[in-house]
């Protein structure tokens, strides 16, 4: 199985810019958008923040691109997605479940919602009881297959920033209390963060993924009954990182991050039964 995995993309409609701007970032979005859905994949993941504000038209013209596609599309929610209608209002537009399994031969997927409803003030992650229990239990059900699990927010003090305030799901200690009832591990991939980083602790590894507006890339992750196998994915197109940083450092609420691309051990990863080779 073959999954193409966007971080952040903070798809924003940029009312407030020039005209020269909104020009710019349609292009630009285009230009990512069209190279990650032509990649050949069975499933499509968004890791959240597809969406920069969350906004009804923002979701329904990205929604309407990805639709046309005809491309299996999971959509993870990210806190920039919750910020201006509820929930239920989202998933109404997009058609997807706030947390979902898919059952493969050789992997167990599962995906997240770790964002809270509407609250600009505090961006940081959660996990509500209902989930919790849904997860504890899918973990168990896995047995010995490999599970790989998607949320939007980081596990604290994982990946590159994971213990700064806001950037992990909180409380502190519960993810890892529940990624602890399967045996043997797996593999949790997040966004959030906007820094490329890959970590391994005990049997977990932890692939988080840059926003696209710092690193114009994705990851490409593949599965099979020896091992999974991630890589990254540029995104070449003349001009484009031009165009990005003519509208990036003017949307309110994204920072560009300079060192967003991380390590080379960040970017590559195979996972085997008893070993990782990077």
């Amino acid at each position: 199985m073959r999954l193409a995995l966007l971080g952040d993309f903070h798809f924003s409609k940029m009312n407030h810019g020039t005209e020269e701007m909104k020009e710019v970032r349609a292009r630009a979005y285009q230009i990512m958008l069209q190279a990650f859905l032509e990649e050949q994949a069975d499933l499509y993941v968004s890791i959240g923040d597809l969406t920069h504000e969350g906004l009804p038209e923002e979701l329904e013209e990205i929604f309407s691109i990805i639709r046309e596609s005809g491309r299996s599309f999971v959509h993870v929610l990210g806190n920039h997605d919750t910020y201006s209608i509820p929930k239920q209002d989202i998933t109404a537009i997009t058609g997807q479940a706030r947390y979902q399994m898919l059952d493969t031969p050789y992997a167990r997927l599962l995906f997240l919602d770790t964002t809270q409803e509407m609250n600009r003030n505090d961006w940081g992650g959660e996990l509500d009881e209902e989930q919790q229990a849904w997860l504890s239990q899918q973990l168990q059900e896995a047995g010995g297959k490999q599970v790989l699990l998607f949320g939007h927010h980081p596990v604290f003090d994982t990946t590159s920033r994971s213990t700064l305030d806001k950037l992990y799901i909180r409380p502190r200690d519960m993810m890892r209390q529940v990624l602890n009832k399967k045996a043997g591990g797996g593999l949790y991939f997040c966004g959030h963060n906007h820094m490329n980083s890959i970590v391994q602790q005990g049997d977990w590894h932890y692939v988080q993924t840059a926003a696209c507006l710092d690193v114009p890339a994705y990851r490409i992750i593949e599965i099979d009954a020896d091992e999974v196998r991630i890589t990254h994915q540029w995104i070449y197109e003349e001009g484009l990182m031009t165009d990005i940083r003519t509208f990036n450092r003017d949307m309110p609420g994204f920072g560009p991050s300079e060192d967003a691309l991380g390590e080379a051990r960040d970017l590559t990863l195979i996972v085997q039964q008893a070993s990782v080779t990077r």
